[in-house]
């Protein structure tokens, strides 16, 4: 259960990101000692797993960069005590903030996501990825490319959108997608 629109868009971008394997929410509780032996407890806010079994497993606490506890250190004491429950199980402990997750990349995964089931018109998807195997084209090149005509460019850009979500032709997604935004094939090994 996510507490915040920061937590909600940084899942958002874990169920984007073709590494990740899995995002559990609230995955465990962690017991402390606080001073001279006052238990408390803390719950981090995601457990994210990835294909590579070589990258380890994040336990992750999300918080905006103004938070009052965190900006005067009262939070350090649960934090340390993450970092060693994670580091005991070969994890890491992460702490994120908005200026990681409120990013282009967010508002290009908020915008792909929906095209990521839509199965791309078979008469197009051919001949978009053939285009794109050859050399970067721009969105705008590629549907000019593929559509015979302006009618057909509302029926392209939605395939063109689901190859994009599901990774089979590459943008850098770190800047706001355009039409001008340059679209290639992934490398093989890649996503």
């Amino acid at each position: 259960m996510v507490e915040s629109t920061l937590e909600r868009d940084f899942a958002l971008l874990q169920r984007f990101d073709p590494a990740v394997a899995g995002i559990e929410e609230q995955p465990v509780r962690i017991e402390y000692r606080v001073g001279q032996g006052t238990k408390r407890h803390y719950v981090p806010d995601f457990l994210v797993t990835y294909q590579d079994a070589a990258r380890p497993t994040r336990l992750v606490e999300v918080k905006y960069s103004t938070d009052q506890h965190l900006l005067t250190g009262s939070l350090e004491e649960r934090f340390a005590a993450a970092r060693d429950y994670a580091a005991e199980r070969g994890w890491v402990f992460a702490l994120v903030t908005e200026k990681e997750i409120r990013t282009p990349r967010l508002e290009n995964a908020t915008f792909l996501l929906p095209f990521r089931d839509r199965p791309p018109d078979p008469a197009f998807r051919d001949r978009m990825l053939e285009a794109t195997g050859r050399e970067p084209v721009t969105v705008q090149e590629l549907a000019d490319l593929v559509a015979g005509d302006a009618g057909d460019r509302a029926r392209v850009l939605p395939s063109l959108w689901a190859l994009v979500a599901r990774f089979e032709i590459m943008a850098d997604l770190d800047q706001p997608i355009t039409m001008r935004t340059v679209l290639r094939r992934p490398r093989r090994g890649s996503a």
